[in-house]
């Protein structure tokens, strides 16, 4: 036994080199203080709109793209589990026929033909039993490295909701803006309508020349196209929320305008790289570059020796009828050494290539890391525009109110005409649709900042 020890550390001492190689570093995202949870899971509730939350619903119900998720990352744990089998010894059950026709100048028959039958008809019948022993870590490794698969899956497939929900979540407050801008423009084009009507009354007395008249034709027209070119966007808008939800281009969708509820979404405490890193996406790639480490780790195992052992233990007999007999008990137990000497680079090859995928996975991982804090910041600093947006066309709003009421003062004591009237009214309603167009935008780029701290997701 002492022999074959020293025998065995001869052969490891002669072994492939493991080369050297520099690895990439993960950029650091901060401290690893507990996180304030914001959003909160189903922030498209604060909306507090019926209609929303059943889209978002029959959707996460009913996506092809989240079902095709949740089957992919069956099939990653199921892979998951086919690496942790190598953990176990295999043992199968055989039954081996092998019928074989001796020739009668071969080396059986051509010695000793009255010993050996022209046909033999070798029958085993047992149970062969396999086991390497994971010295290295080499299954260990592999086992991690896809549970790392298993966990990017995971992350991928809550990213793959976030997008859903917050698509949704967009495209409804879109449509919200746009049936709200429609009504403002219905109002708009009744106006234009009562300008033209007076203009024309006033271009038939000569009160005004041609071209005024012409002015208020071409404001009405300007005011139906505005009117068309709406519609039409509704249309689309109705289009992709069926889509999204999964429904058929045929189904009804009955979306009826509604008052804008200002939802709390709120903003995070600490907004760090800490939660930027806690982006579906992000923790998708830190699984990945977590599963390439650990393939360089079973690559590595490669250059070391690994230990088999094999066995058999079942009947083995020339003869069926006697097969079944005690004296055809058979079994044998076969160890085997293994130790790669010269492998033409192969070993070294595949090692440094996992090194190298490793390196890639985190440069990958930082470059995403960078580019999340830049698209939340981004995010960041378009909800505050709109904040201040929408504060600065309120006070607007209500010193244009003002000059309308005066207006409707100077009409009513005869000294202002209704034309003056009309043209403060449409002023109004101009200024209210650059308020809502802020306060919906407001809306959207809060959504939008959800999605790019990557909803309410969290690292397990």
């Amino acid at each position: 036994m002492a022999y074959f020890l020293i025998c065995l550390l001869l052969l490891a001492h002669g072994c492939v080199k493991v080369p050297d190689c520099d690895t990439a570093q993960l950029v650091s995202v901060g401290s690893n203080e507990k996180l304030d949870m914001w959003p909160t899971p189903k922030w498209w509730e604060e909306f507090e709109d019926p209609d929303l939350n059943a889209l978002i619903e029959l959707a996460s119900q009913n996506s092809p793209t989240l079902k095709k998720a949740e089957e992919n990352l069956k099939a990653a744990f199921e892979a998951t589990q086919e690496k942790k089998a190598s953990f176990f010894p295999t043992v199968d059950f055989l039954i081996e026929d092998n019928w074989e026709h001796l020739s009668k100048y071969g080396l059986l028959r051509g010695f000793i033909p009255k010993v050996y039958p022209a046909v033999v008809n070798e029958t085993r019948f047992g149970l062969s039993f396999t086991y390497e022993f994971d010295f290295w870590g080499k299954f260990r490794s592999l086992f991690q490295a896809a549970l790392g698969q298993a966990a990017a899956l995971a992350a991928e497939a809550i990213q793959a909701e976030l997008i859903l929900t917050t698509s949704i979540a967009y495209t409804y407050i879109e449509l919200q803006y746009l049936l709200h801008k429609q009504s403002l423009l219905q109002n708009i084009e009744e106006i234009s309508t009562c300008i033209e009507q007076i203009q024309t009354i006033r271009g038939q007395n000569s009160l005004d020349s041609s071209f005024v008249v012409i002015q208020a034709e071409s404001s009405t027209l300007d005011s139906k196209a505005a009117l068309l070119e709406i519609e039409n966007q509704i249309q689309i808008h109705i289009n992709k929320l069926k889509a999204l939800a999964s429904l058929t281009p045929s189904a009804t969708l009955n979306i009826t305008e509604k008052p804008l509820k200002s939802a709390a979404l709120g903003m995070p405490k600490n907004l760090c790289l800490d939660l930027i890193a806690q982006r579906p996406d992000i923790i998708a790639q830190k699984a990945r570059l977590e599963a390439a480490a650990q393939e360089v780790n079973a690559a590595k195992t490669d250059f070391f020796p690994n230990i088999s052992l094999n066995a058999f233990l079942g009947l083995d007999s020339f003869f069926f009828s006697k097969l079944f007999v005690g004296q055809s008990f058979s079994g044998n137990l076969s160890p085997a050494f293994h130790l790669p000497i010269f492998t033409a680079g192969r070993i070294k090859a595949r090692y440094k290539e996992k090194i190298a995928q490793f390196n890639a996975a985190v440069y990958s991982y930082n470059e995403a890391i960078f580019q999340a804090g830049q698209q939340v910041m981004d995010a960041l600093s378009d909800l505050a525009y709109y904040v201040q947006g929408v504060e600065l066309r309120k006070t607007s709003l209500e010193l244009v109110q003002k000059e309308k009421n005066l207006t409707a003062m100077r009409v009513e004591n005869a000294l202002d005409g209704q034309m003056a009237l009309l043209a403060i009214q449409n002023k109004v309603l101009e200024m209210e649709m650059t308020l809502t167009e802020l306060e919906f935008s407001r809306q959207l780029a809060g959504i939008n900042l959800i999605k790019q701290v990557g909803g309410s997701y969290c690292e397990q």
